[in-house]
Order: C-alpha cells, then structure tokens, then sequence
C-alpha cells in the first residue's frame, strides 16, 4: 500500500501548470461570448430552483454563485469551471498518488489536463463540468479509504455521489462502480459488514432528494426526458465507432491512443478476487463505459458524455505512460497533446482555422451580440415590443446579447422556463418579432400555427464573424401571440405550443 505522508504534494512545475492553465481558461472564460447552452444555463442561474425539465440543477446553481461573485456575465457564467479543473487537478494527483505513486500521479495531471473534454470543456459550463469535478472527488474519497480502511470516509462518498447526482443523472452510474468494486476486490467486501457504507448510501440519497421530490411534484418529465435517450429498436453498430473515433482524438491521438489501450488492457483486474489499485480505477468506470458502448449499438452518443470517465482514463493513461521507456514516444505524447489544446484555445481566442464557419466549435459564441442589436433595431422600426423564438439555443443566445433591454420568450416548449416568472401577459399581447432558423422557419410556423395569429416576413438577417456568415435567420411579424403556462405532462409532446 502507497505511503500517505502529509507533507507529500505536486512539484512546482505541475502548480505552475496548473496556475497558468487556470489564468487562461479564466480569461477566454471572461472574453469570450457564450455558446447557446450555456447562455441557457445562465437563465438556470438567474432563477435557481431544485430542478429543471432537461437536467439536474448542480448546474443552476454553480452559475448562479459564479454570478453572485462577478455578476451576470460570461465570466459569472463560467467561473466555477476554470476553478473546479484546478481543484480537480489537484486531487487527481493526490487520488493517484494514494493508488500508486508520485511519477503516475505527476503524469496523471500532465494527462488530464492535455485532454480536450476536462480541459476546455472546463471552460464552457454545462452539467459536464459539475458532473466530471464531483466524480473526480468520489474517486478521491475512494482511494482515501482504501489507503486507510477509515470507514468515516464512506460519508464523504456518500455526499459526493450525492452531489454527482445533481450534476447528472449519470452519477448512478459511478454507485453501481463502487459496488461493482466492492464485490470484485477480496481486500474491500468486509465493508459490506459494516453500517457505514449503507449510511453513505443514504446520505447520497438525501443529497439528492430536492430533485426526487421536484420530478415527483413534475410528473417525473425531466427522468422521462433522460430516460428516453436510452430507447433504441435499431442496430446502428457505426455509432460506436463513432464513439471510439471521437474520445480518441478528444483525448489528443497519442495520449488517447495509450488511454483505450490500458483500459482494454487492465480489464483483467476485474478478475474476482483480484485486489489492487487498477481494479478500483476500472470497476468504478466500467458499468458507465458498458452504458455507453451499448448505447452507441443502436443512437448517437454525444462526445461530451464520457466526460466524467475522463480522470479515470487520465490514471489509466498514466500507469501505462510510467512502463513506456521510449522516453520519445512520452514527450510526442505531450507535445502533442498540449500543441493540440494550444491550437484550441487560440481558435476559441480568435478563429483562424480553414473550418467551414457553420461547422467550427469556436463560432458557436460568435455575432449573437450583434445579431440582438439588429434585431432590437428591426423591432423598433416596425413597433414591436418583444422577440419571440421557437428554440431554446435562441432565447438563450439572444437573452444573454441583449440583457434585458428587449424581452427575449419561446412561444412553445413552455416547460422548459417553469423556473422563471410567467411573460408579462400585456407584453406578450403587442406584436413580436419572431427569429428562425432560416432553413427551419416553414417547419417551426406550421408547428407553431395555434399559438399565433397573424405572420408577415420581414426577411433574412445572418449572425456574422467580421464578414463572415456564420448562419441565417428568417424574421416574422407575429400578433395574436399566445403563451401558455408550462404543462409538467410526460405523455405530452414538450415541443408543442400546448394549446
């Protein structure tokens, strides 16, 4: 069993690292605008609560501390990202360290944070963020206890799961881990004797209870909404090596290449009965791994999902990194990885890569300031008093552009904004100007036709990047606008304008 001296931390090299990468994604954090889903979320934070239809609310309320400390900005939105992968950072390496020893444990951190989901992806605050800091901890707690059989340490993992539960719903994921762990390692099925796991069970379970008791108030839609990703009837197999493909070069090509390979590899610590370091790295990730491998045999699985996985597959990589002599092969490794996050983050700084712009990450927080004053400009032009959207990435991207000085509401969907007071109804009687997507706008009016009266295009206006298009929008003149309170039905389509 490793040693646990008190004085034992990162060299000095590894905290400057971590400080300079945390001034930097600080500050593309704070000069950046935010992607749609973030200036979602902000809406989240503006109005917290203990739930919301589309996610958990750990992310509500990490944005509306982060608001409360530097206000209602990109900054705010984003603050407790940057700070959350240094912390994290930190105790992977002390997580490592525990398991195995200090040069894993250095390359752990170096693996990390070289890795594009946790160390960009810790810019732009989604579930994500809360979700990989809080499994992270558990995977900390975790060696805590195995290092020092304290069985005190199972309420601390229990609050963490707790907590990792409010992130995302697949933080139950990482409780069948523990589990799984438990049963597999000889050294660790004694705890099943004694009342201290149960007890942190239980403390997961109250940490989580606002949640339970909202979708309960809520006809359980925001666990439908989640719940129904994992319906398929079809085998679509080229899903899963779309998976692959996609965390491989997520986690830069040599380091993800390393990455796959120990964790095909340590598998085999999975054995009964065997009891080691490894086998608690790949237990606690392998029922999520075996989710979302399934998952991908029959839907899409969106590239930010594994993000929690990824300070496990930090460890993994670096167990393997520490065996490789070819001490070329390790620095390629690096060199790569951190050319390759070099290369984002100055693409997010300032976009210069010949990637068509409607397909590039990077124009995803791009002209929605200057398309809302556009359309602020149009609507006074033409009186009309509010802006009327068909899409959540519009009501958010534009609400944030424009901060109030024009009232930005989806007509449907209505269940999305349950947490936010109801439109003004004298408002929302005036005439609106109604943005669509300009391939997108027949579609959404037809669909939209029992919420609106009378509709006249005013025409075509596109967010833009210097003189770049980066897409187009049709705008309409709406009157006899009617909007609904939200309708918590599970059975009912949410899309609808639910009238």
């Amino acid at each position: 069993m490793a040693p646990t001296p008190s004085n034992i931390r990162p060299s000095g090299v590894i905290l400057l690292l971590l400080i300079a990468l945390t001034a930097i994604r600080l500050s593309i954090a704070a000069g950046t605008g935010l992607v749609f889903d973030e200036a979602y979320y902000r809406l989240w934070g503006l109005f917290p609560a203990w739930g919301y239809f589309d996610h958990a609310p750990m992310v509500a309320w990490w944005v509306a501390l982060g608001q409360g400390i530097v206000g209602d900005t990109a900054l705010g939105t984003r603050l407790l990202g940057p700070l959350s992968a240094l912390i994290g950072s930190l105790l992977l390496w002390r997580t490592t360290f525990l398991l195995f020893d200090r040069p894993v444990a250095t390359l752990s951190v170096l693996v990390f944070n070289a890795m594009l989901l946790p160390s960009v992806g810790s810019i732009v605050m989604t579930p994500d963020v809360p979700s990989v800091f809080f499994w992270g901890l558990t995977l900390w707690a975790l060696a805590e206890l195995r290092a020092s059989q304290n069985a005190k340490w199972w309420l601390l993992i229990g609050a963490l799961i707790g907590l990792d539960l409010l992130s995302k719903y697949s933080g139950v994921f990482l409780g069948l881990g523990i589990l799984l762990w438990m049963l597999i390692d000889k050294t660790q099925r004694h705890w099943f004797s004694h009342p201290l796991p149960y007890l942190g069970a239980l403390l997961a379970i109250l940490f989580f209870s606002p949640v339970l008791y909202w979708n309960a108030a809520h006809d359980y839609v925001s666990f439908a909404k989640q719940l129904s990703r994992t319906q398929g009837e079809s085998f679509e197999p080229h899903y899963l090596f779309d998976l692959i493909g996609a965390q491989w070069l997520l986690m830069t090509p040599i380091i993800g290449a390393i990455a796959l390979y120990s964790f095909s590899r340590n598998l085999q610590s999975l054995i009964p009965s065997r009891s080691g370091s490894t086998t608690l790295v790949i237990a606690t990730s392998l029922p999520f791994a075996v989710y979302l491998l399934l998952h991908a045999l029959h839907d899409r699985v969106n590239a930010n999902w594994p993000a929690p996985l990824m300070p496990a597959f930090a460890i993994l990589a670096a167990i393997t990194l520490e065996k490789i002599k070819n001490r070329f092969l390790k620095r390629s490794a690096f060199a790569l990885g951190y050319a390759i996050l070099a290369l984002v983050f100055l693409e997010i700084i300032h976009p210069f890569l010949p990637i068509p712009p409607d397909r590039n990450p990077a124009m995803l927080t791009r002209g929605w300031v200057e398309l809302g004053k556009e359309l602020e400009n149009i609507a006074k032009e033409k009186g009309l008093s509010w802006i009327a959207t068909a899409s959540y990435e519009h009501t958010g991207g534009l609400g944030f552009a424009l901060h109030g000085t024009m009232n930005v509401i989806q007509i449907n969907e209505r269940i999305r904004y349950g947490f936010m007071p109801p439109p003004d109804p004298i408002l929302t009687a005036k005439p609106a100007l109604f943005i669509m997507w300009d391939h997108a706008a027949d579609g959404a009016l037809k669909n939209l036709s029992r919420c609106i009266g009378q509709v006249e295009k005013i025409g075509t206006v596109s967010r833009k990047y210097g003189a770049v298009s980066i897409e187009s929008f049709a705008i309409y003149q709406l009157t006899d606008v009617k909007i609904t309170p939200p309708i918590y039905d599970r059975k009912r389509d949410p899309s609808s304008c639910q009238l």
